[in-house]
């Protein structure tokens, strides 16, 4: 009975441990902060009233997505996905800034911000690349 259940110990003990190292590894990589990326509002960006589509293309409420090129202080870029809800008038002004909190694998938020906020080395990239993706 005893090598039974030392048996069942020396397999399930490391499995639980593997599991828990899997989970806080995946937790950490999706949900919590690591980098800071700053990107603008296109000042030729035209606010109509649109709609937010799932992922199969079905329309789900008003509003708008934005995806375009951020930049962060170590001088690197990444694309960035955020969305405003509501219609036309609700959606962010052409030339606004955002700064974009991000994990590993996703945006975690994002908030306006002023010009005098943007890091310089961040704004040099933003008025010399643009933030603008060419699809």
């Amino acid at each position: 009975m005893k090598s039974k259940t030392l048996i069942l110990l020396v397999i399930f003990v490391p499995l639980i441990i593997a599991g828990a190292i899997w989970a806080k590894g995946y937790y950490n990589d999706r949900y919590v902060a690591s980098d800071i990326f700053y990107t603008q509002i296109p000042s030729d960006e035209v606010n109509e009233d649109s709609w937010l589509l799932n992922d199969k293309g079905v329309k789900q409420e008003k509003g708008k997505q934005y995806e375009l090129m951020g930049y962060n202080e170590k001088g690197e870029e990444r694309i960035v996905h955020f969305f405003k809800k509501g219609v036309a008038k609700d959606y962010f002004a052409p030339g606004t800034y955002m700064k974009v909190t991000v994990s590993k694998t996703i945006e975690l938020g994002q908030k306006v911000v002023s010009e005098g906020d943007i890091p310089k080395s961040v704004l040099k990239m933003i008025k010399e690349k643009g933030t603008k993706i060419d699809k």
